[in-house]
């Protein structure tokens, strides 16, 4: 991202890498249809988050949503994700991340619906992706959600598969979290068909 003359990156440049981070998601499939939100942690606090009910294959910089630390939009017309609570839990327990990226990838959602973390026995998944936590099923949208993912990342994970629902990632910028889902699903996918004893296609 490119810096100002303070050596701050600037919100413009902050909103144009959301949209291309939501693309390359989209591109990977790990989000289909309108599902899947990003955010970033802005230095002052506030909060640049993808609107609701927009798929995030063609999203425009305009269109992410700024809130303030309690979620309340700087204008009143837009309309944050539905997971907002979800990610503004997830900056109150860790104030060492920057975003959140919440997906739902096909293989992550199948293994939360066997009601466990897929096995992370490759060679990505133990070097890179580490620790997955679990939490459990609560609406989608809900303070009840955000809490339950809240109280795995505050235990320093950084990756939370989110039972019939898909997987949260906070980390410390977006390419850190674009490659955390990325190896998550990878490592879900590999564990589900060894897990049916079939070849991946």
């Amino acid at each position: 991202m490119s810096e100002n003359g303070d050596g701050v990156v600037g919100e413009a440049a902050i909103r144009a890498e959301i949209v291309a981070y939501c693309t390359l998601l989209w591109e990977r499939r790990l989000v289909t249809g309108s599902s899947g939100n990003v955010s970033v942690r802005l230095p002052d606090g506030d909060v640049l988050v993808t609107p609701a009910a927009r798929s995030l294959r063609a999203l425009d910089p305009r269109e992410i949503v700024q809130v303030d630390a309690s979620g309340n939009a700087r204008d009143e017309r837009a309309l944050a994700s539905s997971e907002l609570p979800l990610h503004l839990a997830a900056y109150r327990v860790r104030p060492d991340v920057a975003c959140v990226v919440h997906t739902h990838p096909t293989f992550c959602v199948v293994w939360s619906k066997f009601g466990e973390v897929f096995p992370r026995d490759t060679v990505g998944a133990v070097e890179t992706l580490g620790p997955v936590g679990w939490a459990e099923y609560a609406p989608p949208g809900s303070a009840a959600l955000a809490e339950s993912a809240a109280r795995v990342f505050a235990s320093g994970v950084d990756a939370v598969l989110m039972e019939r629902h898909g997987l949260s990632i906070a980390a410390a910028g977006l390419e850190q979290a674009f490659v955390l889902t990325d190896l998550a699903e990878e490592a879900a996918r590999i564990a589900y068909f060894s897990k049916i004893g079939v070849p991946p296609a």
